[in-house]
């Protein structure tokens, strides 16, 4: 499965970083000192209840020439909801999932007026977990996360509460 993960501090580092050390295809999206240091030394996590570990993943700023993805965990801020959406772009083909783990109540509805009706998943995550510096992400307790479909869609296929399981 090839995973963005856009947005990749305290929660979408995570859940990201779970899923490359399991095998799976991401590629996290960051700016600034926090994608140069993902760039030149992966992302390293550290966690309350499961130890430290790294993970080597693609690290990017901007999504332009990638193939589509399957699944996006968006895991921005409210505030920069549309305009990182519309940075997803690129990367929505017809069955790209876009779970939105976010705080705000009316995110999932922005999301939909730009990647289009039928991509979008509202989630729920249950984690603290910060960026401690430039590449590395802490998490303090254990996770949990679940999500809803949107649009009648099948979500079957789409699976990111796994992560909370690897």
């Amino acid at each position: 499965m090839r995973i963005i993960v856009m947005g990749s501090g305290g929660t979408g580092g995570y859940f990201g970083a779970k899923l490359a050390r399991a095998g799976e295809d991401v590629t996290f999206v960051a700016r600034g000192e926090h994608l140069r240091a993902i760039q030149a030394g992966g992302l390293s996590v550290t966690s309350a209840t499961e130890g430290s570990w790294t993970v080597k993943a693609p690290a990017v700023e901007r999504l332009d020439g990638l193939p589509a993805a399957d699944l996006v965990l968006f895991c921005v801020k409210s505030f920069d909801t549309e305009s990182a959406a519309q940075t997803l772009l690129p990367v929505i083909g017809p069955d790209t999932g876009v779970l939105s783990i976010q705080n705000g109540v009316d995110n999932e509805e922005k999301l939909e007026r730009i990647v289009g009706t039928g991509h979008v998943l509202g989630g729920v995550a249950l984690v603290f977990a910060t960026i401690a510096g430039p590449g590395a992400i802490q998490s303090r307790v254990s996770c949990r996360a679940g999500w809803r479909g949107r649009s009648g869609r099948n979500t079957s296929s789409w699976w990111p509460s796994q992560a909370c399981r690897l």
